[in-house]
């Protein structure tokens, strides 16, 4: 679960946010274009990745992320893109859709290890 959690959603999503979040701050609304999570997943890395493998990409990808964010003025923070689902979206929520990404699966990844050390006893 834990492998899945930093393979899937974690590494896969944070890769296709990075570049639409540079997208609104470096350009006036941007059209952001949805991707389907699973394709990514499945073209770029396999499940089988081991998980020593994937943890230097999640760090990475989150210090990047988090960088961007603690530089970024309040007006960059309003800047907006076009979603072409969900239609426009500002850096400030993009960002905070990743935060609340991000804590629904550690809780996720949480619970199963809670699960597994409760099975062992």
């Amino acid at each position: 679960m834990v492998g899945r959690g930093i393979d899937r959603p974690h590494g896969r999503y944070r890769t296709g946010v990075v570049g639409p979040n540079r997208w609104i701050l470096a350009q006036d609304e941007p059209d952001l274009v949805p991707y389907d999570q699973d394709d990514w997943a499945a073209r770029f890395h396999s499940i089988d990745e081991p998980l020593e493998a994937l943890l230097p990409l999640f760090d990475a990808l989150r210090a990047a992320n988090l960088r961007l964010w603690r530089e970024a003025s309040a007006a960059d923070r309003a800047r907006v893109g076009q979603h072409l689902e969900r239609g426009p979206e500002s850096y400030d929520l993009t960002f905070r859709l990743l935060a609340g990404h991000d804590r629904v699966h550690a809780s996720q990844a949480l619970a199963g290890l809670a699960r597994i050390r409760a099975r062992r006893g």
